[in-house]
């Protein structure tokens, strides 16, 4: 339990990103060794969905394993893995896996239904001291699906690769790191229709803001399109040799994801280039830590124009969607002792702005929210067990929103104008949770957690997230 109690803590502070970030850090945490096995069941349940593509509610219960193994003062291992499955309820507009990955480039269709999924996903890495140097490795490997058993029957299978390097060269005080990254990624989607053929409705191939391909849209019995990624991440990094001190990070990741229309000599359609650069600085004292960060994103969708010949050859190339987000966030933690009871406190404010533009016929939507936190914990540790409660509140509100749209479906333009309102709407959500440790042995314990994140609009509307895990440490 004091394990736990450590490593949570630590993760609680705001440089605790700054370790996950870079392989290279994992020697610098200073959590000791440290393995889990988890059960979680997960809930989620919205009066009305705020994203459609993602639906109004999801049931997933999956098996989870990590460990954080320190093999000598010189040398980290670590590793993890999970296995999760259930369903999403209601998912309209979006035929694809990894919506937030790949939009506007994906398939969608307004009858839409329920979704089951399926995922597992395994990880692992080690870093040693060489001199002055600290090398590491990291791998993860995601695979997953999805399928529904009523027309349009999307069956999605996702592969997903990342392998990182790390390198930190030692100062007196601190450490200087260099990261590189690289991801490959693939999906194949299947979509079908068997009551009869387009009978429900039609697949339209989305390339933003409400325009598709008419060319390649369609209800025939059934097509196929394939997704096929490559990115990279470039990042330095400076922390401390020790907790105390400064951190800073700057990093670039850029990923460009073709959609081949296999049904047609898999020619590629559209082609999705995001590039991705964020800055970040922290300090951490002995009891009180500070972060601030920010970062910009550039999503570009390129629509591909090939010939009518049947040979497939791409004649033509225009960029037609834009989509630039900035962000900016900051936050705090301060963490105190009472008697034999641990406190935490942390507050935080987070911005975002969004305007995403199509070129012809121009349209635009701009949307901006920020966002002011605080949340707080109390942590009780006997002998045996170990108790801790978390309680926090959050406001959002949103300064600015836009939404200009011209020659557009009827039904996909009261869509995207729901979806502007509902991403724009005041909000505030409250979160509470609770976890309870016994130790059974000198190595071993148990654990259950429970909580609750609900969401409650202006407008009346409500959302409920509820999680329940439990497990073993040792």
């Amino acid at each position: 339990s004091e394990r736990a109690s450590l490593a949570e803590t630590e993760a609680e502070h705001a440089t605790a990103r700054f370790y996950e970030a870079s392989p290279a850090a994992a020697l610098r945490r200073p959590n000791r060794s440290l393995s889990q096995l988890a059960v979680r069941m997960n809930l989620r349940r919205e009066e009305e969905a705020r994203l459609q593509p993602l639906g109004d509610g999801a049931l997933e219960g999956g098996f989870y394993a990590e460990s954080f193994r320190r093999l000598d003062d010189r040398s980290v291992v670590w590793a993890d893995a999970r296995y999760v499955r259930g369903n999403r309820r209601n998912v309209r507009w979006n035929s694809t896996a990894d919506y937030l990955l790949l939009y506007p480039c994906i398939t969608a269709d307004s009858a839409g239904g329920n979704l089951s999924t399926e995922e597992y996903a395994f990880g692992g890495g080690y870093v040693h001291r060489v001199g002055r140097f600290d090398l590491a490795i990291r791998g993860d490997y995601r695979a997953g699906q999805e399928y529904r058993q009523v027309d349009p029957r999307p069956h999605n299978v996702v592969s997903d690769f990342t392998i990182k390097l790390g390198v930190g060269m030692q100062f007196p005080q601190y450490v200087l790191g260099l990261d590189l990254q690289g991801r490959l990624y693939k999906q194949d989607q299947d979509i079908d229709f068997f009551y009869p053929p387009g009978a429900s409705s039609s697949e339209l191939y989305m390339t933003g803001l409400g325009s598709y391909y008419t060319r390649y849209s369609l209800n025939s019995e059934s097509f196929n399109i394939g997704y096929d990624g490559k990115g990279c991440l470039l990042a330095a990094q400076l922390m401390p040799r020790h907790a105390k001190g400064w951190y800073a990070r700057a990093a670039f990741e850029s990923l460009t994801t073709e959609r081949l229309n296999k049904s047609n000599n898999t020619v590629p359609i559209t082609r999705l280039k995001t590039r991705q650069a964020t800055l970040s600085a922290a300090y951490r004292s002995g009891r009180w830590s500070l972060r601030a960060g920010g970062g910009y994103e550039l999503r570009r969708s390129i629509e591909m124009i090939a010939d009518r010949t049947g040979h497939s050859v791409i004649v033509d190339e225009q960029a037609m969607y834009k989509n630039r987000i900035w962000h900016a966030d900051a936050e705090a933690t301060v963490e105190w002792r009472r008697g034999t009871v641990n406190y935490m406190l942390s507050p935080r404010a987070e911005w975002r702005q969004s305007t995403a533009t199509y070129a012809y016929p121009a349209r635009r939507m701009r949307l901006a929210q920020f966002c002011g936190a605080v949340r707080g914990s109390a942590e009780w540790l006997r002998p045996q067990w170990r108790v801790k409660a978390t309680a926090g509140i959050g406001c959002y509100v949103s300064p600015d929103e836009e939404v200009s749209l011209s020659n557009v479906l009827n039904n996909i333009s009261e869509y995207l104008t729901y979806t502007a309102a509902r991403l724009s709407g005041r909000a505030v959500a409250p979160e509470v949770s609770l976890r309870a440790e016994r130790r059974l042995s000198r190595n071993l314990a148990c654990f259950a957690e429970a909580g609750w994140t609900p969401r409650f609009y202006s407008g009346g509307l409500s959302e409920h997230v509820l999680t329940a895990t439990f497990g073993i440490l040792f």
